[in-house]
């Protein structure tokens, strides 16, 4: 009875239209007696042809006929009663149906095609459902005169507004559904619509086109919207402040078509409620819940509490006793080693790599005898130095003058060693003993042979006519670049240092109910994760972890796993791309994600090494650690080798010149990014400590209660949504001190493709 009605109320709107103009479609007009005349002709005779349409529906296979056409075929429906669609279900029975139309409407078209089906196989097409959307728009329509312009496709909500408009009494003006904003905003002006239907891109689009403030809508009263998600609150604001009109929305999804505002208090008391549930947790101290695009999709962030004591925090370790194990371990480990000369043989080597940079100098005609004198300037373009090797070659003449192999004079340097010390002779003769002794003491000598080979190249290598990674990776090949972070004793060393405090986390971590998570950034050749792979392949039987093997090229990631990712072997061992120089979003990974962080060399890369660190500290969890080792005084023989590939820091080393941050720098760096130093090695005392190489163990966010996604997860599974969770150290604020949505709501539309603790919904 309902559907009669309404087609009641639109045949009388057409009435009283009478001859006046009641659709228009690219230049043609046809007044409501023509659509009257039409449907009516078109009714009778679907009438008399077919007394078995009870129960069926009219359906009408898309751009079939003229769009006019298939809105008027949908009020044909209604006059008789039954269903109308322009697709077919799936798996519907249908059967074919010849109607002969009537020439009323100027339209080159004598027959039509139709298909009837089963009415109820077609669940969208509802009485109930599009009586509710016709009278909830017609509300919005009542009050209006004169025409209404619909830019929408001419879709279930567009066609059932216009059916609205007409019950009104209400001219319809059909617009391209494709137009621009500035062609609609033309359109709109010239027409002078007192009311439009149109879809949420276009309206997006008006809002922000820059013309729309210079855009005569005096005529405009109403504005009726499809979306399929709720459009922002500042949107629509703008929109009817920009506008003028009265701005009401309908959302689309696939249950049906609903008012804005009934589904913005369904949305509101689905947020309220997961946010509600998020707040039962003991560990959380504040949280925001924000809407995704796609449907019932949600984004929580979680601030965690803030406690005095490490209660409940499965990382906690006794920290002072560890250190004490794992120096003695070392000492064991390194006994059998004479260290007092392994560290003369690298002194060496750096001695050397000095005396190749004034070797470079004078293949390249300076500084070819005690007597001559060079400006900065001189030597930057005698060669000339290539722009990007420029500082370096800055640094080498500060650190030849600190080693006192040359002089200051004025503004002119001069050497203070025979150049016979450094010619081609003397040059290989220094690296065949340095060949020999570091054969001696590592069993291998692919370190020197690399230095040796920069060291010859160093001319050509400063002119930037050869590039190093070439001499690092021969013909792309990455085991010399492996044996480099494997030979040295100094590596050797951190290596054990970083294996035997994570084997003591894993075996403190044994019977958690979730996996330590563990995470290695610049991995590079895998030098530091080959070394760490007996005590995982050990731990993996009887404790859960997870291992990230990252790098910032996929070359490395490939040759590793080729070697050392057997699935099968190590389920627990994953790859992925990582730049520490790069914010963590961006790259899809998402903070308080890891339980423990491994850095073997790699910072000293980072173009600013503060953000850097506090990258990495933000992705450790309450209680996790950071584990890091590093050079903290100049290499002299990497400053004639690898330096050559390293980007110009923006930190402490650009004032003080140096390739490497000192030992008291890493320390504050390490204390700014909110990471408490546990562990330094070597000691002081240790011959080690001369070559300046560290072993860093950090813990982080010792004050807050332990909090992760997956544990917020098990309070929001109920829900029947999709939900991702992100645990922020700190929820942003603006500057007035509330907190920032609409940064989360950024943050919120890259989640889903974090590489860490983000956790998924039903």
């Amino acid at each position: 009875m309902k559907n009669e009605v309404i087609t009641a109320e639109i045949l009388s709107g057409l009435e009283q239209l009478g001859e006046a103009p009641a659709l228009s479609l690219d230049g043609h007009e046809w007044s409501g007696n023509q659509v009257l005349a039409w449907t009516k002709f078109v009714a009778e005779n679907l009438s008399e042809q077919l007394d078995i349409l009870q129960g069926k529906a009219l359906l009408l296979p898309a751009n079939s006929c003229e769009e006019a056409v298939r809105l008027l075929l949908h009020l044909v429906a209604l006059r008789l009663g039954t269903g109308f669609e322009t697709e077919a279900p799936t798996n519907a029975e249908v059967e074919l149906l010849q109607v002969q139309t009537p020439d009323l409407l100027k339209i080159d078209l004598e027959e039509l095609s139709l298909l009837i089906t089963h009415k109820g196989m077609i669940e969208a097409d509802t009485a109930e459902a599009n009586i509710t959307l016709y009278k909830s728009q017609q509300e919005s329509l009542r009050t209006l005169q004169g025409r209404v312009g619909v830019f929408s496709p001419l879709n279930k909500f567009s066609r059932f507004a216009i059916f609205a408009a007409w019950s009104c009494g209400l001219a319809v003006y059909l617009q391209p559904p494709e137009i621009n904003p500035a062609k609609a905003l033309v359109v709109l002006e010239r027409w002078g619509f007192s009311g439009v239907i149109l879809p949420e891109t276009l309206l997006k689009g008006l809002v922000a086109h820059p013309a729309i403030a210079l855009t005569n809508l005096k005529n405009l009263q109403c504005l009726l919207y499809e979306t399929e998600v709720l459009l922002p609150q500042p949107l629509l604001q703008d929109a009817r402040r920009l506008l003028s009109s009265d701005i009401a929305g309908w959302i689309s999804s696939k249950v049906g078509i609903e008012p804005v505002a009934k589904a913005e208090q369904a949305f509101t008391q689905k947020l309220e409620a997961i946010t509600e549930s998020v707040a039962k947790h003991p560990a959380v101290a504040n949280s925001v819940t924000v809407p995704l695009t796609g449907g019932d999709r949600w984004a929580v962030f979680a601030q965690a509490k803030i406690q005095e004591k490490m209660q409940d925090k499965p990382a906690a370790l006794d920290i002072a006793g560890l250190f004490e194990g794992i120096n003695t371990e070392l000492d064991t480990e390194f006994a059998h080693i004479d260290l007092e000369h392994a560290v003369k043989v690298t002194e060496q080597l750096n001695a050397t790599a000095l005396l190749s940079m004034l070797n470079a100098f004078s293949h390249l005609g300076l500084f070819c005898d005690q007597h001559s004198a060079h400006s900065l300037a001189e030597i930057l373009e005698t060669p000339p130095v290539a722009q990007q090797h420029q500082a370096l070659v800055k640094r080498w003449v500060r650190v030849l003058q600190e080693q006192q192999l040359l002089s200051a004079d004025g503004d002119s340097w001069r050497v203070e060693v025979d150049p016979d010390n450094y010619s081609d002779t003397a040059l290989a003769q220094a690296w065949d003993q340095l060949e020999q002794d570091w054969r001696a003491l590592s069993g291998a000598s692919k370190t020197i042979d690399y230095a040796r080979a920069n060291a010859e190249q160093l001319p050509d290598l400063i002119r930037g006519k050869v590039q190093a990674v070439h001499l690092l990776f021969p013909r792309g090949s990455t085991e010399l670049a492996s044996a480099l972070y494997r030979e040295g004793i100094a590596a050797r060393y951190q290596q054990r240092a970083v294996s035997d405090l994570l084997k003591s986390i894993l075996n403190n971590w044994e019977g958690q109910p979730q996996p330590l998570k563990i995470l290695e950034v610049g991995a590079g050749t895998g030098a530091t994760t080959q070394a760490l792979l007996p005590v995982l392949d050990g731990a993996s039987g009887h404790i859960q972890f997870d291992y990230q093997f990252t790098d910032i090229s996929a070359a490395f990631l490939d040759s590793f796993f080729a070697q050392h990712g057997d699935q099968e072997q190590r389920p627990w061992l994953r790859r992925g791309l990582f730049d520490i120089d790069r914010s963590l979003r961006s790259q899809g990974f998402s903070p308080n994600s890891f339980d423990v962080i491994i850095a073997g060399g790699v910072f000293n890369a980072a173009h600013n090494t503060d953000a850097s660190l506090r990258r990495v500290a933000e992705l450790l969890r309450p209680g996790g650690w950071f584990i890091m080792t590093e050079p903290t005084s100049e290499e002299f023989w990497v400053m004639a080798s690898q330096a050559f590939m390293l980007v110009d820091a923006v930190d402490e080393r650009t004032d003080s010149g140096a390739t490497f941050l000192s030992l008291s720098q890493w320390h504050n760096a390490l204390e700014a990014a909110g990471l408490q130093l546990a562990m330094d090695l070597p000691v002081s005392e240790h011959p080690l400590s001369r070559q300046g190489h560290r072993f860093f163990a950090c813990t982080a966010k010792q004050n807050q209660m332990r909090l992760t996604a997956d544990c917020l997860a098990e309070y929001i599974d109920h829900f029947d949504s999709e939900i991702f969770i992100e645990v922020l150290d700190q929820l942003p604020l603006t500057l007035e001190g509330q907190v920032d949505h609409a940064q989360l709501q950024e943050w919120a539309q890259s989640m889903g493709s974090h590489q860490g603790d983000s956790s998924y919904g039903k």
